[in-house]
Order: structure tokens, then sequence, then C-alpha cells
């Protein structure tokens, strides 16, 4: 359902955007404006209220909402006849969807997108909604500018009101005595009693995967206890528990249909209990929080398994993915991929999932004699497998969605083959219907522009996937080139060399100004990027930004970060520690300005003054409902364990290959890690100002001069005091956190 064509002619400002979803509605006969003085100074002027809808590109109902209400004529009249209409993309400016979304979640107990919101002309919320049918759509319009009309003095308080609770609840007291281990064991209670154990992930349909929310807290809790030697018998089950859950969770997302198992990349959520037809679209955030928790998974699992390698194939699919269809020529990556599209190039009308999903017709004809064999293994029904509760419009009728129904080993047993053969068989069949797929069916809509903050997150997935997979094999040098690549285009693009300031996205030129997301995300990716590569100007201009980071978004008074950058328009700058579809800022910011910490550790008092008043400013809310600052809880957890500090010194001279210490390193999940890389030949000068145990190594290599023979070594560095030099692994291999289990 596109709301992109133009039958009538219309044309309206949002044809001036930049965003993709603006774009969307140029076309509507609706007198949209976006987000600006010019709207606002008309409402005033003319006294009007103002309709604001915000959604995002790869929305689903937001396409429903613009197909049914605001690309019809009659409905476009009353909006401009009676409101001044705003759209705003929220994935351009959160600060705004923040703000509303709070008041909508607030009044209606629920939020969601499309977001519905009505406006006194001085930006006061008076009522709010999500999705609304066409004909009640249509009511309520009318039936507000009636209430406008006949006592706008009404709106006007009621709104003033609801601001000034919002307000007053965004100004909590700062409060101590957070004690951060029984609230990490209240945390891993709550995700005990929501796991479903039977298909993996947490309560029921729809599912997320959440990783901010469950997975990364769970890998982290559970290298804390397991290798802990002090913990108790019951922790080291219930870690162990807590690694098993998110597997578990992990393996099955991968067999479901919520991966595209043609094309790669997983969609943003499972409509069913048991991840088999998703909502299609596919965003960046997912691609490398999944990334980044399968890699965690992977290695807190010990030897070999299928889950194991179950974890390593959705590590792969998803870096292939992202390198083949979200990244531009310039490196830079896209935000997502539509749910909907149109069947085949001779259709006119889009459909949810219609490049994803096959008739068994369909496979018969293209696979031939193969044909049986993959529809047993990927769950093909002649009818189609799509249950009709779960396909409310009737889009997927006859349709099947793939997934992984059976193991290589029962699909061989049944068809009297190796399995060998079997996955040879599927990978050609597969590769088949991905040619055909690309060929005949015209892709989603791509939402092209590059979002600073997704940036962020991927590189830090992809940073890790270069250390995890092996820093030699083909893939994970794929991934650090995805990783180098992305944060270049966002320094040449996206900074300013003068303020050091970022914008937040980048389609056609810059757009916004960046959040306090744009910088928590970006720190901690070039932070694991300078761990991947070695190359210190990650690391210098991560310090960099967390310093203008700090003048944007540092509350001096009240302590903690705001999530919005200053502007007069936003009635609140709240503080959203919560995380959501991807983690809050402010909790990322702790685990920066912890390892910051240790980075730059002649900066550590700065650094961890800031760390503790983010916990200070969200005790209350870390007391009462820890399940919702689960990022925080993670990352202070790590503090409370002490972070290890690895300086670790090789050439890498005539492109030497890793080192077997710094392999064994990399090779075991050590979430409390700060990793700094010490090349004789060309030693970190500037951060050895800011880090005086590096700064005291530096100068005795500047002793020796050049040419000095020195065989690879790691000292470890806890609590500012540092051991002798490592040479040997098996010396090292004591040394390292041990996964112990009860």
């Amino acid at each position: 359902m596109s709301s992109s064509h133009n039958p009538n002619g219309h044309t309206n400002r949002l044809a001036n955007a930049k965003s993709p979803y603006l774009l969307q509605h140029a076309n509507n006969p609706v007198d949209w404006y976006e987000w600006g003085p010019e709207a606002f100074d008309k409402a005033k002027r003319e006294d009007k209220p103002i309709f604001l809808s915000v959604g995002y590109s790869a929305c689903h109902w937001c396409h429903v909402l613009a197909h049914e209400s605001f690309e019809d004529e009659l409905t476009a009249k009353i909006m401009n006849e009676h409101y001044v209409n705003i759209k705003v993309d929220r994935e351009e400016r959160p600060d705004v969807d923040r703000l509303y979304m709070t008041f909508l979640q607030a009044t209606n107990g629920r939020g969601g997108w499309p977001m519905s919101v009505w406006l006194t002309p001085d930006l006061h919320p008076s009522f709010a909604g999500t999705y609304f049918p066409k004909g009640t759509f249509r009511e309520v319009l009318m039936k507000l500018a009636e209430v406008w009309e006949r006592d706008p003095n009404r709106c006007i308080e009621s709104g003033k009101q609801v601001i000034d609770m919002l307000r007053e609840s965004s100004n909590t007291a700062p409060e101590g005595g957070v004690t951060v281990r029984p609230l990490a064991s209240k945390i891993f209670q709550r995700l005990d009693k929501q796991f479903d154990a039977v298909h993996g992930g947490f309560g029921g349909a729809p599912k997320f995967p959440s990783p901010a929310q469950t997975l990364h807290f769970l890998s982290r809790y559970s290298a804390f206890h397991l290798s802990d030697p002090s913990a108790s018998a019951q922790d080291k089950r219930n870690a162990e528990k807590a690694r098993d859950m998110a597997v578990f969770t992990l393996t099955k997302i991968y067999n479901g249909g919520i991966r595209d198992v043609v094309g790669g990349g997983f969609s943003r959520y499972s409509v069913d209990e048991h991840w088999h037809v998703p909502h299609f679209e596919k965003m960046l955030y997912d691609q490398a929080q999944l990334l980044s928790s399968a890699l965690d998974s992977y290695q807190l699992l010990p030897g070999s398994s299928r889950d194991k390698t179950t974890l390593e194939l959705m590590a792969k699919d998803i870096i292939s993915y992202v390198g083949k269809d979200l990244t531009s020529p310039e490196g830079g990556l896209y935000s997502a991929e539509d749910a909907d599209s149109l069947p085949s190039n001779d259709d006119t009308v889009k459909k949810e999932g219609a490049f994803y999903v096959w008739t068994a017709k369909q496979l018969d004809e293209l696979l031939g004699e193969d044909a049986e064999m993959f529809k047993y293994h990927f769950g093909v029904k002649e009818q189609g497998n799509c249950d009709p509760s779960h396909d409310i419009q009737g889009e997927l009728k006859g349709q099947n969605v793939l997934f992984t129904a059976h193991t290589p080993e029962e699909t061989a047993d049944k068809f009297g083959k190796s399995v060998e053969e079997v996955q040879k068989i599927l990978e050609a069949d597969l590769a088949q219907l991905r040619e055909y797929r690309d060929k005949y069916r015209p892709r989603p809509h791509l939402d092209d522009k590059i979002l600073t903050c997704w940036n962020g997150l991927m590189i830090s997935g992809l940073s890790r996937a270069y250390e995890v997979l092996g820093a030699e094999s083909d893939i994970a040098t794929k991934a650090l080139k995805l990783a180098e690549n992305s944060a270049a285009f966002i320094r040449t693009h996206l900074y300013n060399e003068q303020t050091g300031e970022l914008r937040r996205s980048y389609r056609e030129g810059q757009g916004p100004t960046g959040q306090a997301d744009d910088y928590a995300f970006l720190i901690q990716g070039l932070l694991d990027l300078y761990e991947a590569s070695a190359k210190e100007e990650d690391l210098v201009w991560a310090i960099e930004l967390q310093k203008k980071q700090d003048e944007l978004f540092y509350d001096s008074e009240g302590g903690g970060y705001f999530a919005s950058a200053p502007d007069p328009h936003i009635l609140i700058r709240m503080k959203d520690a919560q995380d959501g579809a991807e983690p809050s800022a402010v909790s990322v910011s702790l685990s920066n300005l912890q390892r910051l910490a240790h980075f730059a550790e002649d900066k550590h008092a700065e650094y961890n003054e800031k760390a503790q008043s983010i916990i200070a400013s969200n005790g209350q809310l870390l007391k009462q409902a820890p399940f919702a600052l689960a990022t925080m809880v993670s990352a202070a957890l790590m503090a409370d364990n002490g972070y290890m500090q690895f300086i670790h010194t090789a050439s890498k001279q005539d492109g030497a290959s890793e080192g077997a210490l710094l392999k064994l390193i990399r090779s075991t999940f050590i979430p409390n890690r700060v990793l700094i890389h010490l090349d004789p030949t060309n030693p970190p000068r500037k951060l050895a100002e800011l880090n005086s145990s590096l700064r005291s190594l530096v100068q005795e290599l500047d002793k020796k001069g050049p040419g000095a023979e020195l065989k690879e070594n790691v000292r470890i560095c806890e609590n500012f005091a540092c051991g002798l030099p490592i040479e040997d692994t098996e010396e090292l291999k004591k040394r390292l956190p041990l996964i112990q289990t009860a």
C-alpha cells in the first residue's frame, strides 16, 4: 500500500524534503508542512490547531493510514480546512517523537506508529492516537475541530497541564544507594518468568527480538557470574540459564520466518509467537544488535555444537546482507527496507511481504525435481503456511513464508541423501530463488537516508565480528572494511571538524542536528572499531566526541544526560533512560564513560563522576523498575566487576597476521575488557598523552630507539595497576576470566 503515487496531480511542500518517509507523502492532497517555524507561525497566525503525524518509511500501518486517509480528497479537505498539518519522520526527529509518544502512552496506556497527535498552536498536545480507520479518522478530525472552535481555552489549559505533568515527571531528583547486583537479579528473574521455553523469546505474540531489553543483558549477566570464582552454585546455574535463554532465542529467530532465508537479514518482528510470519520491514538497528548478540552468545558457548554453528551462520548472514543491500557506494549504511512491495513488475498495488513469499506452485516450477525436498525442509504447504489469524488484510493467503522446518539430518534421512548432498542442493536452490527474485520481483522501497546513530550500532557489531570470527577470515575482513567505511562516511559527511558536532542524518545533504543517541552510539562504535582495527585515530575521535556530547547534553545541575539537543520548539528536554527497540542513549553513554576512564585513564575522575551521575539521576527508576533499564544495569554490572585493561604490544609491520596472544584475548568473551594496542614502530602518542600507563611504555620504547627487537606481549592492568608483560599463551590463559559452570 503505497502513498507515493500521484493519481490526481497533487504536489505539496514535502516534495522539497530529504527524508524518504516525507517524500512518500509529497503527492498527498493534504497540505503538509515539515516540523518548523513556517508551520508554527501559520498555526498562531490563523489560530488553528495542529495535526501532527509521526511515522517512518518502513512502517506498514503508516502506509495503510496514508493510503486510506491522506490520499483521500475528502479527508484531506477536512484536514486542510481545520488544521495546520505537520508530517515528521521519527528517525530524523526522535526528540519530537519522544515527547509526544510519552503523551500518547500516558493518555492511552500504549503507543506505536503511525502516531497521530492534535496540538494547540503553542505545540501543547490535547489528544493522541495511532492508526485510525478511514471513517473513524474523519469523525475524530471533525469532533476535535468542533471542540477547538467551541472552547479553545479548554484545549489550551488541558495541553499545558499535561506538559507540566510530563516536565515534573522527567525531572526526578538524584537518588543514591543504588546497588547493582540485586537489580541484575531482579531483571534475570523477570526474564526467566517471561521466557518462552518452546519458541524462544520473551512473552507472547507479537514477538520482537528486543536485544537491548533482553539478550544484551543476559550475556553480560551470564559472563559476570560464570567468570566469578566466588559465585554461588545457584548464581552459576542462573548464569547458565541466562546464557541458554539467549542462545535458544537466537537460534529460534535464525530458523524462523523472521529471517529472509533467500536473501539474508532479519525482519523487525514476528506477528506470531514462533517467529514465523514477520512484519517484513528490515531495520539497520535490528541487524546491528542481532549481530552483536549472536557474537556474544557464540563466545559464551563452550566447545563446538549445532547452536554455536547456527550463531556463526547468523552473524555471517547479517554481514552479508548489510554489505549487499544496505551499503551506499560511499560506505554509509542505509536505514531500512520496506515491508510492502509490488508482487511483480506488472502489478500496481503493493502488498506486505510480496517480495519474500512463495506459493508451492512457484517453487515446483522453479526448482523442478528439487522442489519436494526444498518444500519439506522449509515448511512449505500446498495451501500456504501462513495462519489467517495473523494475516489481517489477507495479503498472505496461499503464500508460504520460508523457515527451517527440519534439520539437514532430518531432510537427509527422509530423502535418502547425505547431509552434505542436502546442504549443497538447498544452497543451489536458494541461489536460484534469489536470482529469480532479484530479476522478476520489484524490491521493497529502500529508506536510503544514513543515520549516524544506527551506523554507530552497526560499526559495533561489525567490529566485534572481525574480532570474534577470526581476523584473517574473508567474512571478518569484509566486516571490518564495512565498519571502517561507515565511520569514514560519517566523518566526511556528518561531522563538522571545526565545531566537533554531528548531524543526525544524510540524504542528498545533511539532515537535522545530532541527538544524544548519535553521539553515544557512534562513540561506542568507534571504541569497538579501535579495539578491532588498532587505529589510534578511531579512539581519539571517540574521546573528542565524548567531550562534545558532555558539552551539549550533560545536565550539570541534575546529573545524567538529556536525550535531545537544545531546541526552542521542543517543550521538554527529556531524559529517556528506558530501552526500547534500541538501547537508551544514556545507558550506552554509561558504558562509554566507563571504558573511556580506562582508555584515557588520566581523565578517570571526570569520566567516573559523570558515570556516577547517570546512576544517581536514574536511581528512582532503577529501584522501581530495573527491567526497563536493562542496558544501564548491564553497564553498571561491568563496572562492579572491575574493568580489565589489556595493553597489547606487537609490531604491525609487513602486514603481520594476528598474534597468538591477541587471538586468545579476542576468543574470550570479556565484556569488561578494554584493549589498547601498542605498535612499537608507530606508538599511539596522542593516546599516551591521556594514559599514564601507556605513556611510560612509549617512553621506554623511545629510549630503546628504532629497531629494538620486541616479542608480542600483553600487560594486564586492573584498578590502575599493571602486571609484568606476558609473552606465553599458557600464562595468558591463566589470567583470562575462566567461564566456570555450576
